[in-house]
């Protein structure tokens, strides 16, 4: 069996000053090795990761956290607690040594990628405004489909009329996933 990429790594959690109204933390994990060569992999199965390979640095978004990986430390936000610190640090280093073991499987995609813009959501929405889905807008919720915060299948128009089918496929399409970790 192949040695892990990342076989340690020394943790450190601060209280986040990003917000001063929410109590949270941040953690990064500081690698003894460098992982550059596995973050081309990273970008290639995380969906809507975003790469950088000037930094070198992969950003990428998982529910609520801002995940970053440098060639020396991985970093996530918007923890609430040290122990969910630590939990998320070892998913994400599992998750590295993971692809890191099947990258002969992988073919590494060294391009950057552009995030989802509102914009193009909101523009194969129906537009009506009608709130089915609990905002007060489309472009609010075009908004919440971009961030990953909403799932496009909440307009209901867009999947209960035939008039939509179009603008639905597009948006599917738009919104499909790049792979999978």
């Amino acid at each position: 069996m192949e040695e892990e990429l990342i076989p340690s790594y020394w943790l450190e959690v601060t209280l986040s000053t990003h917000s001063a109204e929410e109590f949270e933390y941040e953690a990064i994990a500081h690698l003894p090795v460098d992982i550059r060569d596995a973050l081309p992999y990273l970008n290639a199965v995380l969906d809507r990761a975003i790469y950088l390979p000037d930094g070198p640095a992969l950003a990428w978004r998982q529910e609520e956290h801002n995940i970053g990986f440098w060639p020396d430390r991985i970093a996530v936000d918007h923890l609430h607690s040290r122990g969910e610190a630590r939990q998320a640090v070892e998913e994400l280093i599992g998750l590295v040594n993971r692809v890191w073991a099947r990258r002969g499987e992988i073919e590494p995609d060294a391009r950057t990628h552009t995030p989802l813009k509102p914009l193009e959501v909101y523009r194969l929405l129906p537009q009506t405004n009608c709130g089915l889905c609990g905002e007060a807008t489309c472009f609010t919720f075009a908004l919440k489909v971009a961030a990953r915060q909403a799932k496009a299948e909440e307009c209901r128009p867009l999947y209960e009329e035939a008039a939509c089918a179009d603008q639905r496929a597009r948006l599917e399409a738009l919104l499909a996933p790049r792979g999978t970790g």
